[in-house]
């Protein structure tokens, strides 16, 4: 059996091609999927993140406390908001906690 080579334009389209979900833990894919696998996953487990199914006001609080007692880098306004968009999305719940 040959082996066929990928060469040319094939080759560059799997080089260049978005990363699947699988290659961010896993993670839905959707807009902050980036932004939360490089952040929280620095620390932690992303299975600390996606166990909790948490409210807006709730995730919000806990971004403010990663920041101010786990000491991880202030975000900057738009990954913030990207991140905390994401995880309300995906690891919310309707309602207040």
């Amino acid at each position: 059996m040959r082996a066929r080579l990928i060469g040319g334009a094939a080759l560059a389209a799997l080089l260049t091609a978005p990363a699947a979900a699988e290659d961010f833990g896993g993670l839905p894919e959707g807009e902050g999927q980036e932004e939360v696998f490089y952040n929280c996953s620095y620390c932690h487990s992303l299975r600390t993140v996606t166990a909790q199914h948490l409210s807006r006001s709730r995730w919000g609080r806990i971004l403010d406390e990663m920041v101010q007692v786990q000491g991880m880098p202030e975000l900057e306004e738009d990954t913030r908001a990207a991140i905390h968009d994401y995880l309300v999305e995906h690891f919310g719940f309707e309602g207040e906690d």
